[in-house]
């Protein structure tokens, strides 16, 4: 296997070329990160944006419309057990749900950056190929890009929802529920609202980016970067119907 770290060296690309290239030509892209493996502007552009939208969302949400749209789709809770957490949740006020939705939100994803960037990490140390954490971590955020096609739909969504009763699975038009995915089963139901067009075209992006860096087959790119996600829905598929 070639040393993924000898590279021809090639002119800067720039923040912004690289995020376009990311998009339309990702091999240049991931040869530029593999040799400047920048993380502030991506970072900042994915963690920003989405604060700004979860804001906007929490400003105009009918909060007592919201409490009680949560609260529904809990289950395993009789009507005593609802009314105490309505209760619970209604003592809180309407600021305090806002900040906890925006770095909650934004908390969430950065863990699960860190915990890719490591998985890849460690997976690529037993390999031999000389990327560190931070290579890593860089090639995630870039291939996360995709994202903000998320982002400009759920500004989109709150825009046509004047009333403010939008629910928070209705929020972005991009997840494979809100695109037509339906199942009467609460696990399944929850599966297609985690997973959305934009995050199946970064996790792509992130098998051609190990595969490329990594001068290895398509088929073991797949295996190591689809292992984690694999997992997940194995186990959480098993509690759908068991």
């Amino acid at each position: 296997m070639t040393d993924a770290l000898e590279v021809t060296k090639t002119e800067p690309a720039g923040l912004i070329n690289t995020a376009i290239n990311i998009l339309v030509s990702p091999s240049e892209a991931f040869t530029e990160l593999q040799q400047r493996p920048r993380k502030l502007f991506p970072l900042a552009l994915i963690l920003l944006s989405t604060m700004a939208v979860m804001f906007w969302y929490f400003t105009i949400v009918d909060f007592d419309w919201y409490i009680d749209d949560t609260l529904a789709a809990v289950i395993n809770l009789d009507d005593e057990q609802l009314e105490i957490a309505r209760a619970q949740m209604a003592s809180m006020s309407q600021t305090t749900f806002k900040m906890f939705g925006i770095f909650s939100g934004v908390i969430g994803i950065l863990v699960i950056y860190v915990l890719q960037s490591g998985y890849l990490s460690l997976t690529s140390a037993i390999s031999g190929s000389g990327q560190k954490f931070g290579n890593w971590f860089s090639l995630v955020l870039w291939t996360g890009l995709p994202y903000m096609l998320s982002v400009v739909g759920m500004v989109a969504t709150i825009a046509l929802s004047p009333n403010g009763q939008l629910s928070a699975y209705d929020l972005d038009p991009l997840t494979l529920a809100n695109l037509g995915m339906q199942s009467g089963n609460s696990s399944l139901t929850a599966i297609f609202n985690s997973i959305s067009l934009p995050m199946l075209w970064g996790i792509g992006l992130t098998v051609m980016g190990y595969r490329q860096w990594l001068d290895c087959s398509l088929m073991k790119a797949m295996t190591v970067v689809l292992a984690p996600y694999l997992l997940l829905m194995g186990v959480w598929a098993y509690f759908a119907f068991t």
